[in-house]
């Protein structure tokens, strides 16, 4: 079956209506039969009435778990996997620095990104 490339986007408002949290994830072919993962969070704050990226985070998937990417790609977020994003994935890029639009690379948000996944 040929590889074919695929994405889906999720934002979440704050009750506060100042905060909004953005979560995709794509996939990407690397030939016509090795497809790639990635998950793209950003946190972005109400600055002088406009949203403004604080924190973007791109998260690779690893070939392990490519099934599970897949997975979430058809049925979407559970309500664990959305409060988790909401909640501990949240909290880590809060942690991070301001970057803007750059895009931050961090372990620990890999390693929860890849986590959620796994979440039931």
């Amino acid at each position: 079956m040929a590889c074919k490339e695929f994405s889906i986007n999720l934002a979440v408002l704050a009750p506060s209506n100042k905060r909004q949290i953005s979560f995709g994830i794509m996939r990407g072919c690397i030939d016509d039969n090795t497809p790639f993962y990635a998950m793209i969070f950003i946190l972005r704050d109400l600055v002088e009435g406009n949203f403004q990226d604080r924190v973007k985070v791109k998260i690779t998937i690893g070939p392990a778990l490519n099934d599970k990417a897949e997975a979430l790609m058809n049925r979407g977020l559970n309500a664990a996997q959305l409060d988790f994003l909401q909640g501990p994935l949240t909290s880590r890029a809060k942690k991070l620095p301001v970057t803007g639009n750059k895009e931050v690379e961090d372990k620990r948000m890999n390693a929860m990104g890849e986590e959620m996944l796994t979440i039931k």
